[in-house]
């Protein structure tokens, strides 16, 4: 008998069973391990659930929800490694239209600095907020005519759904971070990096009236030009009422902007 001892390094704690499943969820390339695989794999639904649970308290699996876990590769050294915050994202989503938006796109775009401590998913089925693996994750329910403007990127071999920028920046004039003053900064600075045309195109499509208003108004500050303008205004029509420029601020008071229907209020 050849002593291999990379090989008892690579499953030294683990039971046959466990050694088992491991291996063969790694030979057929699975990053997701469900109750049901395991059930089918030792024809006890019992016997699978103990064996996750088991591997789940070793660190060989982190759980998304009952029945869903990743799996630790045997590859990973001493078992520091983690799965990208996307790709279980992707899984706790399962077969639900979502796409990854809002701060975590903010970043991931580069219109603000900091690093989100949450993943923000929104989705059309989901509303709840669950840890996983040390990660906050937040899953934003919304309605069906907001699902759009959305991005296929390939993340550690999976098929990831993310706000493309034009949209991002949609989002980000609709739930701002910061003051209006650097959501100007932000429009600005980006304005000739995105596509106008389908920025305007998707802000005329977005479902909430105000947001048209305040972006028509700050894209008019820093010169957008007037064609494309026009266009946000027919889609606000003869609507008379006033909105805020800052929805944070509580105040009505400040400077009317007739032409957009926006009270400057700081």
């Amino acid at each position: 008998m050849i002593y291999n001892s990379k090989f008892e390094i690579k499953y030294k704690g683990l039971s046959k069973d466990e050694i088992y499943l491991i291996s063969r969820v790694e030979f057929e390339r699975r990053k997701l391990i469900t109750s049901e695989f395991t059930q089918k794999l030792f024809n006890d639904s019992k016997k699978g659930s103990n064996i996750l649970n088991r591997l789940t308290k070793k660190g060989r699996l982190v759980q998304i929800e009952r029945g869903k876990y990743l799996i630790i590769p045997i590859r990973a050294p001493n078992q520091l490694w983690t799965p990208n915050e996307f790709v279980i994202a992707k899984f706790w989503m399962g077969e639900v239209s979502y796409y990854i938006g809002y701060f975590t796109m903010y970043n991931y775009w580069g219109f603000i600095s900091q690093i989100p401590q949450t993943i923000f998913i929104l989705n059309t089925k989901k509303s709840r907020t669950k840890t996983i693996g040390g990660i906050k994750y937040k899953a934003v329910k919304v309605k069906e005519e907001k699902y759009y403007g959305v991005e296929k990127i390939k993340v550690d071999g999976e098929d990831i759904y993310i706000s493309d920028k034009e949209r991002t920046l949609v989002d980000f004039i609709f739930y701002p971070i910061g003051s209006f003053e650097n959501i100007k900064n932000v429009i600005r600075n980006n304005i000739k990096e995105i596509d106008l045309a389908k920025f305007i195109k998707y802000l005329n499509r977005f479902p909430v009236n105000a947001v048209r208003k305040r972006a028509g108004y700050l894209l008019e500050e820093i010169g957008c030009p007037q064609n494309l303008l026009e266009k946000v205004k027919m889609k606000i029509g003869g609507k008379t009422s006033y909105v805020v420029l800052n929805p944070d601020n509580p105040t009505r008071k400040g400077k009317v902007n007739k032409n957009w229907g926006i009270i400057i209020n700081g």
